[in-house]
Order: C-alpha cells, then sequence, then structure tokens
C-alpha cells in the first residue's frame, strides 16, 4: 500500500466491500465516511498549497467545494456529504444524537460514497493520475451483495 490518501482510501474500500455481507450497518457507514474524506483529501491536497487546516478536519463539504471550484467535473449534492459527515459522530459515539442505521441508510450512504469516488477519479483524471478500477457493491437482499461495475 502507498502512503497516499488515495491508496490508503482504496484500501479501506476493499475493506468495507469484503464486509458488506455483515450487518453492521453502523461500521459501513462509518467506513463510507472515511472513504469519501480520504478520497476527497487525496486530490484536495494536489489541487491547492494551503489547504493543511482542511486535510485535519472531517469537513467534507468545505474538501468538495475547494476542488469543486477548480474542477467542476461533476456535481455531488453537499447536503448529502453533510449527512455523512454527521453518521461518523452520530453512529460512532454514544451520546443524545446516537442513532443505529439501517440498511436502506446504509446504503444510501454507500451510494454517495461512490459519487465521492467517481468525482476524485474524474478529477484525477484530468489531473493526469491513475485510478484504480472501483465496483460498486452494496448489501444485497439475500446476505449477498450487488455489484455495479462503473
Amino acid at each position: 500500500m502507498k502512503n497516499d490518501y488515495y491508496y490508503i482510501a482504496i484500501e479501506d474500500l476493499k475493506y468495507l466491500q469484503a464486509t458488506l455481507d455483515l450487518p453492521y450497518y453502523n461500521n459501513i457507514s462509518i467506513a463510507a465516511q472515511q472513504i469519501t474524506e480520504k478520497m476527497l483529501k487525496s486530490v484536495a491536497e494536489r489541487v491547492s498549497t494551503n489547504c493543511e487546516p482542511l486535510l485535519r478536519s472531517h469537513n467534507l463539504r468545505a474538501l468538495y467545494d475547494l476542488v469543486y471550484s477548480q474542477y467542476p467535473v461533476m456535481s455531488l449534492n453537499r447536503g448529502d456529504l453533510s449527512m455523512l459527515k454527521d453518521y461518523y459522530f452520530d453512529a460512532k459515539y454514544p451520546g443524545d444524537n446516537f442513532v443505529t442505521v439501517t440498511k436502506a441508510e446504509c446504503i444510501q450512504c454507500l451510494d454517495i460514497m461512490y459519487g465521492a469516488v467517481d468525482f476524485v477519479h474524474a478529477v484525477r483524471r484530468q489531473l493526469g493520475l491513475d485510478c484504480e478500477k472501483v465496483d460498486k457493491k452494496l448489501p444485497g437482499n439475500s446476505g449477498g451483495t450487488l455489484s455495479i461495475t462503473s
């Protein structure tokens, strides 16, 4: 594995996909947020010389806005990115905002994550960088996975 946000995110994605048969939707949703964050950071650090504070944050919208302002290759829903960020805290830590993620909510988190992966791949292509092939897998109805190749 390379010491790079992108390749770490790809390894995290492979691990997440290996766990999709398990009904641990909180953990899958948290992982989807982490993958999205690392993906966005992988291009933010390449398109801006002054993004160090963002690289230490979990602000998906700000990371996306930074990259999109220079590479408007495709748009993501900023509200979806905020919702995904909320799962990182609300599904991970006890407290008043704790949630138990349903399968449908988990699939929504994965859809947002795959959209971010597509966005990052489009930016990486414009930057002349390699992109790993990603099969879009979701928790299936019969314990398997539904694979959607992009």
